[in-house]
C-alpha cells in the first residue's frame, strides 16, 4: 500500500462521500451524479481489472459480480450505488494491506531488538565486533546487564540469565558452566564466558524470526463467504441473461435481469455484519485486525495457549511463607527484606512486595555480597543475613531439619522455587515464590468449552512438573513442556494437519512464530510483546481470558447473520431473475429491488451492534 494508492481511495471517498450528501439534500442532482460518476468509473476500472484477472485463472469471486453490479448501476443512472461498491471492495483491500505493513515493521522491531556485535578477546585485547565475524566454537564474553549476542555453552562463569523472550519462562534462570544460553537473552548478573555453537543467521531467536516471515507468507487469506456462493452465482446469472436475450429477444428483460441480479445486497451481506461485529468487539476490549479473523475464529474448534503472561501473570509473586522454630512470619520477611532491598533480581521483587503487604520495617543493611547462583550476603548490626538457595545454605553450615526438607520438596513437586532465610547461621524460614494464576483463567477455560471448542492444549517453555500442576488446576485438556519456540509451531502444524482450526492465545515473543502459524493468533494486549500483538490477529486489550470464549460466540454470530443475508439476497435475487425473464419486472422496477434488498440485508447486520458477546 503506497502514497498512491492511498491518495487514490481518499479522492474517490471524497467523491462518494460529496455526492451522497447532496443528494441527500437534493442539491445540485446533476452534479452530485457526475461526482458518482467519477468515483464508480474510477475505481470500478480498477476492479475490473481484478476480475478479469480472476476469470484468467478461472476463479469467480465477489469482485467479479460486484464489477457487474457497478456497470450496470451506471448504465441505468445509479452512479451512486456504485461508487459504494467500488469504495467498500477497494477499502477492505487496503485494511488487509495496512495490518500486513505493521506486523512486517513489528518483525523489524524484534529484529532490532537482538545484539549486533560481540564481545571478543584479539591479540590480548578485548574488542566489540560484528556478529558474522564470530565463529563457530569461538569465545565470547558477557558482563551483567548485558544481552548474550550468540547460542553457546558457558565455558567459565555463571550468572542469572532471562530468557523470557526465547522459552516463555517467567523467572531467570541459574546458569553455570555447561548449560547452554541462546542468542537476545539477558545476563542479570554475574558474568560469562561462552563457547558459540552456533552461526548468527542460525540462532534460536533467528529462528523466530524466520518462521513469524514464513508463517505469514504461508497464511492463505480466509475466503469470503460472498465469494463462495459468488463462485457458482455469477457464472448462473450470466447464462441466465444470455438465455433471456435469446429466448425473449427483449434488451429490457435481459437488462432487467442483469440489474436485479447486481449483488448489492450479496456484497453487503459479509462486510456490514463483520464491521458490527468488529464495532461490537471493540466496545469489548477486544481488537480484531480485519474480518478475515472475526470470520475465522467462529469455526476454530481447537485452542492452544501459552501459560507463562497468558494462563499466568508472568510475575513471581510470594505463595507462601514458613517459619522455621520459634520465628514468625514477620521475622522471616524482615531478615529477608533487608539483604533483598538493593536486589534488581524478579525474586526479590516479589519478596519486597510481600514485605509491603505486611508492612514489615527494614534495616539498611551494613555491608552487601551477591554471589550470583547463590543468594546473597548481608551483614546488619552484627548480624550475618543469608538469602538463597541451599548452596548457599550449606556453604555457610546452615542444617534445615527434615521439616524444612519435606516443605522444600513439596513445593519444589508444585514448580514453586523456595528460597532460604538464614541468621548467625541458624535455619529462619522458608519462601516459596511462583508464578501465580490469573484470576478467573479457570472459569475463563470452561466458558471457551461452553462456546464449542472441543480441546484446549497447553504449550509452555517451563518445566514439565510446573506445566503440569498449572494444567490440572485450571482444566487444561492437554500439556507439553519444555518446548522451544519452533517446537510449539510443530504442535500447531499437527493439529492443523489433523483437520482441526486451531486458535493460538500468547503474550510473548516466544509465542510469534505460533500466533503466526494458527489460523487465528489472539495475543494478550496489556501484558504483550509489539510482536506478538502485530503477528495476532485478535489482540485482548484487558489481557482477560474469558473474553476468547466472547469472541467465539460473537464470531459464530457473524456467520450466522452473514448466511441469512446470503440466503433471503439470493431469494430476492432468485425470485426477481423468474419475474424478468416473464417481462413482469423492468429495469427500473429490477433497479428498485435490488437496491431494497441490499437495506433490508444492511439492516438485518446491524443488529449485531446492539447485541452482547457474553
Amino acid at each position: 500500500m503506497n502514497k498512491l494508492d492511498i491518495a487514490f481511495f481518499g479522492f474517490c471517498l471524497t467523491l462518494t462521500v460529496a455526492s451522497g450528501f447532496l443528494q441527500l439534500f437534493g442539491l445540485l442532482a446533476y452534479w452530485a451524479n457526475i461526482l458518482a460518476l467519477v468515483a464508480a468509473v474510477l475505481g470500478g476500472s480498477l476492479i475490473t481489472l481484478e476480475s478479469v484477472k480472476e476469470l484468467l485463472h478461472k476463479h469467480f469471486g465477489v469482485d467479479i459480480l460486484a464489477s457487474f453490479a457497478i456497470w450496470i448501476s451506471v448504465l441505468v443512472g445509479e452512479a451512486l450505488a456504485a461508487a459504494v461498491v467500488v469504495i467498500m471492495l477497494n477499502g477492505g483491500t487496503m485494511l488487509e494491506e495496512y495490518i500486513a505493513g505493521r506486523s512486517s515493521k513489528a518483525i523489524e522491531k524484534l529484529m532490532k531488538s537482538a545484539p549486533l556485535t560481540a564481545r571478543v578477546h584479539r591479540d590480548g585485547k578485548e574488542i566489540e565486533v560484528p556478529l558474522n565475524d564470530v565463529k563457530v566454537d569461538g569465545m565470547v564474553y558477557v558482563n551483567p546487564g548485558e544481552k548474550i549476542p550468540v547460542d553457546g555453552i558457558i565455558e567459565k562463569g555463571n550468572g542469572l540469565v532471562n530468557q523470557a523472550i526465547i522459552t516463555g519462562e517467567s523467572v531467570p534462570l541459574e546458569k553455570f558452566v555447561g548449560t547452554t544460553v541462546y542468542a537476545n537473552t539477558l545476563l542479570e548478573n554475574g558474568t560469562l564466558d561462552i563457547r558459540v555453537t552456533k552461526k548468527s543467521g542460525d540462532t534460536i531467536f533467528a529462528h523466530i524470526i524466520r518462521q513469524v516471515e514464513e508463517a505469514q507468507l504461508r497464511k492463505a487469506p480466509v475466503e469470503r463467504i460472498a465469494d463462495r456462493y459468488a463462485r457458482w452465482f455469477a457464472p448462473i446469472i450470466l447464462s441466465v441473461a444470455v438465455i433471456t436475450q435469446l429466448v425473449t429477444g427483449n434488451v429490457i428483460s435481459t437488462a432487467a435481469v442483469l440489474v436485479i441480479s447486481c449483488p448489492c445486497a450479496l456484497t453487503l451481506a459479509t462486510p456490514i455484519a463483520v464491521a458490527a461485529g468488529l464495532g461490537n468487539s471493540a466496545r469489548d476490549g477486544v481488537l480484531i485486525r480485519g474480518g478475515t479473523y472475526l470470520e475465522e475464529v467462529g469455526r476454530c474448534n481447537v485452542a492452544i495457549l501459552d501459560k507463562t503472561g497468558t494462563i499466568t501473570l508472568g510475575k513471581p509473586e510470594v505463595v507462601d511463607v514458613k517459619a522455621l522454630g520459634k520465628n514468625t512470619v514477620i521475622e522471616v520477611l524482615s531478615i529477608a527484606g533487608t539483604a533483598e532491598q538493593r536486589s534488581e533480581h524478579s525474586l526479590a521483587k516479589a519478596v519486597l512486595d510481600e514485605v509491603k503487604k505486611y508492612e514489615v520495617s527494614l534495616a539498611e543493611p551494613e555491608e552487601l555480597e551477591v554471589k550470583p547462583g547463590y543468594g546473597i550476603i548481608a551483614k546488619n548490626s552484627g548480624h550475618t543475613l543469608l538469602v538463597g538457595n541451599m548452596n548457599l545454605m550449606k556453604e555457610h553450615s546452615v542444617v534445615f531439619l527434615d521439616e524444612a526438607a519435606l516443605y522444600m520438596e513439596r513445593e519444589t513437586a508444585l514448580g514453586h522455587t523456595v528460597v532460604a532465610v538464614a541468621k548467625d547461621g541458624e535455619a529462619v524460614g522458608l519462601i516459596s515464590i511462583a508464578d501465580t494464576l490469573r484470576v478467573g483463567v479457570k472459569d475463563s477455560i470452561a466458558k471457551m468449552r461452553q462456546a464449542g471448542l472441543e480441546k484446549v492444549v497447553m504449550l509452555s517453555g517451563d518445566n514439565l512438573a510446573v506445566a503440569q500442576e498449572v494444567a490440572r488446576e485450571v482444566g487444561i485438556d492437554e500439556v507439553h513442556a519444555n518446548l522451544l519456540p519452533e517446537d510449539k509451531v510443530k504442535y500447531v502444524h499437527r493439529y492443523r494437519e489433523q483437520g482441526k482450526c486451531v486458535i493460538v492465545i500468547g503474550d510473548g515473543i516466544n509465542d510469534a512464530p505460533a500466533l503466526a502459524s494458527a489460523n487465528v493468533g489472539i495475543a494478550m494486549g496489556v501484558t504483550g510483546t509489539d510482536v506478538a500483538m502485530e503477528t495476532a490477529g485478535i489482540v485482548l486489550m484487558a489481557d482477560d481470558l474469558s473474553k476468547v470464549a466472547r469472541t467465539v460466540t460473537l464470531s459464530r454470530r457473524v456467520l450466522s447473520v452473514v448466511k441469512q443475508n446470503v440466503i433471503f439476497a439470493m431469494a430476492v435475487n432468485i425470485t426477481g431473475l423468474i419475474l424478468s425473464t416473464q417481462g413482469l419486472v423492468n429495469p427500473v422496477l429490477a433497479s428498485v429491488i435490488h437496491e431494497g434488498n441490499a437495506l433490508i440485508v444492511a439492516f438485518n447486520s446491524l443488529r449485531l451492534f446492539g447485541r452482547s458477546s457474553s
